[in-house]
């Protein structure tokens, strides 16, 4: 009974972060011919899918940013102490952008992108080891994007997603790998 009123409130949440991503005139599906600031709205995310993240071995006590200027030429953004890295492509923005890359607190696999809405010019690669990470056997790893981060549950037992995104393990199994189109928030799934 507890679990059927937290799963509804859960989606009104998420709805109401969904209504305050709307409202941007651009329109889905808009080239981008230069970086642009585009949150989707309610119409292009449809409907939340729950899934779990992966979960980290220790809980963070508190969020941790990291900042970088990238230009045309491309660079990379890394969390060294969790194993993250966000890879610009050449190309991908056409000047010098500040990227912010934000672990959120908690032990869910889950990561906030900044500026919030920006849609590439060619997919980012994100890269997460998975040392000090739980992966249950057998699982299959995939990116999820959210849009809030109060869809995602800091214990790492849910997350409310718009989007599934593709990725793939490294050989080793040491290394998940997916793009990144827009910035807002992703979390590695299960």
């Amino acid at each position: 009974m507890i679990r059927k009123h937290l799963v509804g409130a859960t989606q009104l949440l998420a709805l109401w972060a969904l209504a305050a991503c709307a409202g941007d005139p651009a329109a889905p599906g808009t080239p981008a011919s230069s970086l642009q600031s585009h949150a989707p709205n309610t119409a292009e995310v449809g409907v939340l899918m729950a899934t779990t993240p992966l979960v980290r071995d220790a809980a963070l006590a508190r969020d941790i940013t990291v900042a970088r200027r990238i230009g045309s030429g491309g660079g990379s953004i890394r969390i060294p102490q969790l194993g993250f890295t966000l890879t610009v492509p050449r190309g991908a923005v056409a000047r010098t952008t500040r990227f912010t890359v934000t672990a959120l607190k908690g032990k869910a696999v889950a990561y906030e992108f900044k500026p919030h809405g920006t849609v590439f010019l060619r997919p980012l690669v994100a890269s997460q080891h998975l040392a000090g990470i739980d992966v249950p056997s057998g699982s299959t790893l995939q990116g999820g994007y959210f849009p809030d981060r109060s869809l995602v549950d800091a214990s790492g037992a849910s997350a409310l997603v718009a989007e599934f995104i593709p990725g793939s393990v490294s050989e080793d199994n040491r290394t998940f790998n997916w793009p990144i189109r827009h910035f807002s928030g992703y979390i590695v799934a299960w």
